[in-house]
């Protein structure tokens, strides 16, 4: 009998796109691990970024980046028996939030270079994922979520700055075309995956995805 094939998964998407949902209905689907990543409430910088960018952007970045290293050794230690669904992870933080960052001028261009130097040291410790799950939503649809939801630290996230992480997503994505990156777009404002409809959704795209590898 074949050994069961096991899968990397990453789920990236902007604030409110449904991230940490979709990670915990695949890695229960599929019997995975879930890695969170997503991390927002651990970070003691993200209130005071919130409110001042320029100043706190990359000491917030850095504590979730040094968060997030930590998981790379239960990604490491988790995927050689099982399927690992990392919710945000090092994708997200790089080439979305701290990009980002860097465009609309709240990271320095040495900021950002010693930032991808820490991760650039990373890349040769795992491996990309197997599979990347985009959860696409309109920026309108993400601030109406944030709303409902009533985080108190999302309460200055503007439809600007939604806007600015969506686009860079859409970057991201472009890439993965040139670096052969294998990945999936969900649409997660047609599909409402705190619905049974948008589950099975949801599902069903992943599971053809992943035959596709």
């Amino acid at each position: 009998m074949a050994a069961k094939k096991l899968h990397h998964i990453t789920i990236i998407g902007s604030i409110a796109s449904g991230k940490s949902t979709a990670a915990k209905i695949i890695a229960q689907i599929l019997k995975a691990h879930l890695v969170d990543a997503d991390l927002f409430e651990e970070n003691p910088f993200l209130e005071l970024f919130v409110k001042d960018m320029p100043r706190w952007a990359f000491a917030s970045e850095l504590y979730f980046t040094r968060l997030r290293l930590q998981k790379v050794k239960e990604v490491l230690d988790k995927s050689k028996n099982q399927s690992v669904v990392v919710d945000a992870g090092l994708l997200m933080s790089t080439y979305v939030y701290c990009k980002n960052h860097l465009i609309q001028g709240t990271m320095t261009a040495a900021e950002w270079q010693f930032y991808l130097t820490l991760i650039n040291d990373l890349k040769t410790k795992i491996k990309d994922p197997d599979l990347v799950v985009y959860l696409k939503t309109s920026p309108a649809t993400q601030l109406k979520r944030i709303k409902n939801r009533g985080r108190g630290f999302e309460a200055a996230y503007k439809l600007k700055y939604l806007t600015q992480l969506t686009d860079r997503l859409e970057e991201l994505i472009e890439s993965f075309q040139t670096d052969h990156q294998a990945y999936l777009i969900f649409d997660s404002e047609k599909h409402n995956i705190t619905k049974p409809s948008g589950k099975r959704a949801l599902i069903s795209q992943v599971k053809a995805a992943l035959k596709q590898l």
